[in-house]
């Protein structure tokens, strides 16, 4: 049984936060912080750890400070208890997702579905202890490690690929600019023949550059199924 020392993920920017919950967040911070909280349906809590209560102001007018002292306990919380919360971002979550569908054969159509949604759907306290055991021998037989030297290569050729393409990109941007004299326009608003080339381009990215897949993060989400006592991905 592997140890449970890790240090969780920690829940988007507390201050972002506030401002995500308020409406007043810029899209692609939005979407740098976007990605899968999962919440242990009946976690172990240890007797010497209390939860922090949440102010009742906290999205309503809370200063900074208090919100900042709220997330930080509530953080300390969790990484004393490894069945709370996990947490990954929606880059490091799919193939996570998909190395538990790819090994855990008995994992049902629906099951693999709402793994890939943050729909709430909730996993069993068996369930959660199955996926753990699972993952658990594919750390040992080392194919999680396996996974992990293969994604290395992929983003790497996928990186390399894709530095091509923005280099297309950034000379169509030049020929854009040149063409109608407009520093600011952004390519959804590219005349016609210019976006349609930009959309050809943006079509030959390499997603894989954007997935990473390491052990110590299967190592962590299973520390949190073995204390979880049954999950839900939202």
């Amino acid at each position: 049984m592997l140890g449970c020392a890790f240090q969780r993920e920690t829940r988007p920017n507390t201050l972002w936060l506030q401002r995500v919950i308020l409406g007043h967040t810029q899209a692609n911070k939005k979407e740098k912080n976007m990605g899968m909280d999962v919440y242990g349906l009946n976690p172990t809590i240890r007797v010497d750890t209390k939860k922090p209560e949440r102010p009742k102001d906290l999205h309503k007018g809370a200063s900074d400070d208090v919100i900042k002292k709220y997330f930080k306990e509530e953080t300390e919380y969790e990484n004393k208890n490894a069945g709370v919360y996990f947490r990954n971002n929606c880059w490091w979550w799919r193939p996570l997702a998909d190395f538990m569908i790819a090994h855990c054969d008995w994992l049902t159509q629906e099951q693999h579905k709402h793994l890939h949604d943050n729909s709430g759907f909730e996993f069993s306290h068996h369930e959660a202890g199955t996926i753990a055991d699972t993952l658990q021998k594919k750390v040992d037989d080392g194919t999680a490690k396996a996974r992990e030297e293969v994604n290395k290569r992929e983003m790497a050729v996928a990186d390399e690929w894709n530095k091509g393409i923005n280099a297309q990109q950034d000379e169509l941007e030049k020929e854009v600019k040149k063409e109608t004299g407009d520093a600011k326009l952004v390519p959804y608003d590219y005349p016609e023949h210019f976006k349609k080339k930009w959309d050809d381009l943006q079509k030959q990215i390499d997603n894989k550059a954007h997935y990473p897949f390491k052990e110590a993060n299967v190592k962590r989400f299973i520390c949190f199924l073995r204390e979880c006592g049954g999950f839900q991905v939202c």
